[in-house]
């Protein structure tokens, strides 16, 4: 059977996390950080659920400056990857909609080891033209998961993500996008495509 995904937010997960933070941000108070973590509504807690809470905690435990919590956060998430540090993208998603270049910068940084796919579509919903010409300009980055996230980032629809209801009614501004993966070299991103 396979494992749930919401038990890979687990202890050890964020020990690995406590230990990087703390590698470049020597004022983390690991202890308080833990305990709010794995409050006493941490096992009601759904995937999403968890994955919020722990971002919503990094921002209670990390310099309340917007850009300095992402040069911690940026370094310490190369040290993860698959879908648990999706939550670096959600930390971004939470507090960074009103920091728009610091914020896009962090997603593509981010989804080089997880996926931005959730977080980029807040973005998406309040600066659309500009994000739609990101969108494209990532299509062309060197990296295959920036790739992806171009395609899979302004899909209408998104399992457990927000809808993007403007592209249901009207997907032209995704298709220039999709006809320029279409035939990536990465099957990864092809499959995004279909």
């Amino acid at each position: 059977m396979a494992e749930i995904l919401k038990y890979r937010y687990n202890a050890n997960f964020i020990n690995s996390l406590c230990d990087k933070i703390q590698e470049r941000h020597a004022d983390f108070n690991r202890a308080a950080f833990t305990s709010a973590v794995f409050d006493e509504s941490w096992e009601q807690k759904e995937l999403k659920e968890r994955m919020g809470h722990i971002a919503t905690c990094l921002q209670e435990f990390l310099p309340q400056e917007y850009d300095d919590a992402l040069k911690i956060l940026k370094p310490v998430s190369e040290h993860f990857t698959g879908f648990e540090p999706m939550i670096f993208p959600d930390f971004v998603e939470r507090f960074g909609v009103d920091h728009y270049e610091l914020s896009i910068n962090a997603l593509e940084y981010f989804t080089r080891y997880s996926s931005s796919e959730f977080a980029v579509r807040p973005f998406i919903v309040k600066h659309p033209e500009k994000m739609m010409q990101q969108m494209l300009a990532w299509a062309d980055s060197d990296n295959h998961h920036v790739r992806r996230l171009a395609s899979e980032g302004c899909r209408p629809r998104l399992p457990w993500a927000m809808a993007l209801p403007d592209f249901k009614n009207n997907p032209s501004p995704i298709l220039p996008i999709l006809e320029k993966l279409k035939n990536d070299e990465s099957e990864y991103v092809r499959r995004s495509v279909e």
